[in-house]
């Protein structure tokens, strides 16, 4: 079984209407929002093969309106914070909470004038076993 707790966290950023729809991976080439796993994290690892694990995503923003940016991440780490739940799809994880490792940030501008502003978070899951 694979984990679908990225496919569900896009879903949920998705569904705020924000001014872009988000996808997992790098950002396109225009207007865009993007989620991407981090390396690290704690890791909890039970005798049972069930993992508690603290999985760190990145969000990214990307506009030439910098409170473009600025608003949607702020927006979605305001949201996720609150969210009692994020419900696994196919009974991969069982979500516990998200807390904002660090708050939006201008990471550059690039040559066509869209800025690049990110966002970290920090979401702790139950990965049940045999989930890959």
């Amino acid at each position: 079984m694979k984990l679908d707790f990225m496919e569900m966290l896009n879903r949920k950023i998705n569904s705020l209407g924000l001014f872009a729809p988000c996808m997992i991976g790098l950002l396109d080439e225009g207007e865009s929002l993007s989620i991407m796993a981090m390396p690290g994290g704690d890791e909890t690892v039970y005798f049972d093969g069930t993992r508690d694990k603290d999985y760190q995503v990145q969000i990214n923003a990307k506009s030439r309106d910098q409170l473009n940016c600025f608003d949607a991440l702020t927006r979605i780490y305001q949201e996720l914070e609150n969210l009692d739940d994020l419900p696994s799809k196919n009974g991969s994880y069982e979500f516990q909470k998200i807390t904002t490792r660090s708050l939006p940030s201008l990471v550059m501008q690039d040559e066509d004038g869209f800025f690049i502003y990110a966002l970290s978070i920090s979401a702790k899951i139950t990965i049940y076993k045999g989930v890959t």
